[in-house]
Order: C-alpha cells, then structure tokens, then sequence
C-alpha cells in the first residue's frame, strides 16, 4: 500500500497516485514486524528497509510500475490493495459533484459509501496520509474556488513533495475531469465485473500453470518406461506420453520412435537419454515420457 489522493467537487474532480507495488516473503510474524515499521514511517529509505528486512530474514520485492488510477468515461478510479490468502482492495469513484468508495474482499463488496458534495479522500498508509493531510489542509478550503486545472496542480506539487519514500515511488499518475458522469452506479458497477473477470482469468492461469509444473515435475528421467512391440514403444503401467508440456496434453500409452531397435527390447531413460536397455542405441520420439 502506498497513497492514492482524491478530491471532488463542483468544478470537477482529480486523483493522483504513486506507482510503488512492495511484496514481502518471510516468516508471517517476521513481515508483521517489518510492515509495522514501514509503514509508520519509523523506515526512512530503502536502504534501511533493505537492511531491516536482511536483519528479519525477510524478501522484499519492490517494483514501481503498478498503476492505481485510472478514469472511465467521466469518472476517476483509484486502488489500493492487500493481495495474501485473501485479495483486499479499496477503491475510490470520483466525478463532478460525487465519490463513491468501495471496499472488496475476494470478489464481494463487503462496504460501500456515497458522498455528494465536496471532499478529498485519501488511501494510503498512516504515515503518508498525515504527510499528504498535512499539505492538503493549506488548500482544501480554497478548492471549490480553483478551476479543476489549478486543483490538479496542488495536488500534483504535493505528491511531488511527499512521493519518493521508501513505501511510495517517486514518479506518479495524475488525471482529472471537469464533467459529471451521468450514472455514477452503472460506471461502478462494470469496473467491478472488469474486476470479476481478471480474477477469474487470474484463477484459470494460476490453474493452467500449477497443471503445467506437475507435468515438468513428472517428466521421467531415469528409469525403465516400456517396451517395443509392433515397431512402437508401449508404456508400461506406470508411464504414458505427452505431445507437449501445456494444461491439457493428449496422452498416449503407445508412441512411435525413431533409432535401432528390436521387437522385444526393453526402453529405458538414463539422465534424460532414451535408449534400449543393455545397449548403446539411442532412440529419438517426439512426444514426451512422464510418470503417472
């Protein structure tokens, strides 16, 4: 989590967010720790992040290029996240005059709020929300009575100011509108079967790739897998054949193979090598030996 900045008014509306997408691999109590210290801004660089996650035996992966805001018509849409065993995410729908924000957990909406008016809506971690709080109270009063453009100049100057820590990136996002969105509800209402949709297509590739590594685990490399009969190779009981690593292979128990062999020979796999057994003859297929 890092910070994404809204504001709404009746001049229009603005978000701004920063790119930082920090995920941490570690003994559960271990990262507790860390984020505790991170995130109340007690870490002041990476460098010392780095070197208090080394010292907790904790991974840290810090990457810069998730972007959190978007517009949809004439709504703007920011997003934090917490992804572990469950998906959480807050997002915040502004437009002329109106915010909605919504929370997720998995694919349900567990809370959701509307606000007409004026507001400026802040996600983040604590210490950079006081940070960004901080700047925003010299102006906040004086936004109904900017144009939407000057508002978006604040709160860009003060991202500038207040990005660049070690739980947000230096470079940010920055959009902005100056028009009501008709129905709100509806705009909400397709980001979030957006939203349904990726998950799923997450869920079936996460699939897919848990099939495909059970496979390259199963592949044979060392042992006795059949026989020749009739000119092909037939997989004893506990092999069968592939035509290709991917989620859904065709599966045969009997296969052709190319090489110098004798009806009655005995096949074998040494180190990856396919050959007959007893002797130096290397036999060649196209399909791919695995054990059940």
């Amino acid at each position: 989590m890092s910070i994404v900045v809204g504001y709404y008014g009746n001049n229009g509306a603005v978000i701004g967010g920063d790119r930082r997408n920090i995920i941490f691999r570690g003994d559960p109590k271990k990262r507790e720790e860390l984020e505790k210290k991170l995130y109340s801004g007690e870490i002041k660089d990476e460098e010392e992040l780095k070197r208090i996650a080394e010292e907790l035996g904790v991974k840290v992966y810090i990457e810069d290029e998730r972007v959190k805001v978007k517009k949809i018509d004439n709504t703007l849409v920011g997003e934090v996240r917490s992804i572990g065993a469950d998906s959480r995410r807050r997002r915040m729908y502004l437009t002329k005059g109106m915010c909605a924000i919504v929370d997720i957990l998995n694919d349900d909406i567990v809370n959701k709020s509307i606000k007409k008016g004026s507001g400026i809506i802040i996600f983040g971690n604590k210490h950079l929300k006081e940070m960004v709080s901080k700047e925003l109270k010299k102006y906040m009063y004086d936004f109904n009575r900017m144009s939407i453009e000057e508002v978006k100049e604040v709160i860009e100057d003060i991202l500038r100011k207040c990005c660049g820590g070690p739980t947000s990136s230096k470079d940010f996002d920055i959009l902005y509108t100056d028009k009501r969105e008709k129905d709100l509800e509806k705009v909400i209402e397709k980001d979030l079967e957006e939203l349904r949709r990726y998950r799923e297509e997450l869920r079936q590739k996460m699939i897919d790739f848990g099939k495909v590594m059970a496979i390259v685990d199963k592949i044979e490399n060392n042992g006795e897998v059949g026989v020749i009969k009739n000119g092909k190779l037939v997989l004893n009981e506990d092999h069968l054949a592939i035509d290709k690593i991917c989620p859904n292979p065709k599966i045969f128990k009997e296969i052709e193979v190319e090489g110098d062999f004798e009806e009655g020979d005995i096949v074998v796999i040494e180190n990856g090598t396919m050959k007959v057994k007893g002797k130096d003859a290397i036999l060649k297929t196209n399909y791919i030996i695995c054990r059940k």
